[in-house]
């Protein structure tokens, strides 16, 4: 952002975030159905390092899957820090110091939580491979072959994210883990009893602390890592009178005038 606006353009953000994260397919890839697997991948990949080189400007390291604006965020979630001793040694454990996996990632396209998937790619098989890791690239066209894929659970390891469309945790951690999903590919009952009881109550209050914990449930099983979150933005140049900004994309651009 600070780049549009050092070109002189007027740079407004929305108020529900994006969150971008890396997928297992645990279906796909047997060694990732270990949770062990899972933490060692996690414990690979420098977030912090992601998000100041090649994340939108505004974005911050995640915890969790859904951003800390987003009512259910939990400051009580297991959190996986950067550290590849940590990620060889759960390798070791795991007995898979020669793991192998198969990573797509997306062609063709940017996105507002992975503005070129390319180079996200690269830093995280770079991460990767510096714990014994060996990657396959699999570069896909994003629409129809990436999305097709990923939906179908046909990636093992995947890039993806989500801007959020309200602000309700359902959004965010409901639309992937509320059952069974291919492009995870795992039954947790945990998991998905916990999203049920949350989704299902009406009080306010006891809702925003059962999304709370299922948060917690969500990242003890680990079903992939939450890379960043970060604000979306639309850019407008400096002598126009910017619409409202919507948290839905839907802004109304018949509201838009010229300064003069």
């Amino acid at each position: 952002m600070k780049t549009l606006e050092k070109a002189g353009f007027q740079v407004p953000t929305r108020d529900v975030f994006n969150i971008f994260y890396l997928g297992f397919t645990q279906e796909k890839n047997k060694a990732l159905q270990n949770k062990d697997v899972r933490a060692a991948i996690a414990h690979a990949i420098d977030k912090d390092n992601l998000v100041k080189t090649q994340l939108p400007e505004g974005g911050v390291a995640a915890t969790q899957f859904i951003p800390d604006t987003v009512e259910g965020y939990s400051d009580k979630v297991e959190k996986y820090a950067y550290d590849p001793a940590k990620s060889k040694s759960l390798l070791k454990k795991a007995g898979e110091e020669k793991l192998k996996v198969e990573f797509c990632y997306p062609t063709e396209v940017s996105r507002p939580y992975m503005p070129s998937p390319g180079d996200l790619f690269e830093l995280m098989k770079a991460d990767l491979e510096k714990v014994g890791v060996t990657v396959t690239p699999k570069p896909m066209k994003w629409a129809p072959d990436y999305i097709d894929a990923t939906e179908a659970g046909g990636c093992e390891l995947h890039l993806l994210g989500w801007t959020g469309d309200f602000n309700d945790a359902y959004n965010f951690i409901g639309t992937w883990f509320a059952e069974y999903d291919k492009q995870w590919g795992f039954k947790d009952k945990k998991v998905f009893e916990a999203m049920e009881e949350a989704s299902a109550e009406v009080d306010h209050s006891k809702r925003v602390k059962l999304y709370e914990h299922a948060n917690e449930v969500v990242m003890d099983f680990l079903p992939g890592v939450p890379v960043s979150s970060s604000p979306p933005a639309i850019a407008f140049a400096k002598d126009v009178n910017p619409p409202l900004v919507s948290p839905l994309t839907q802004e109304n651009f018949s509201e838009v005038t010229f300064k003069k």
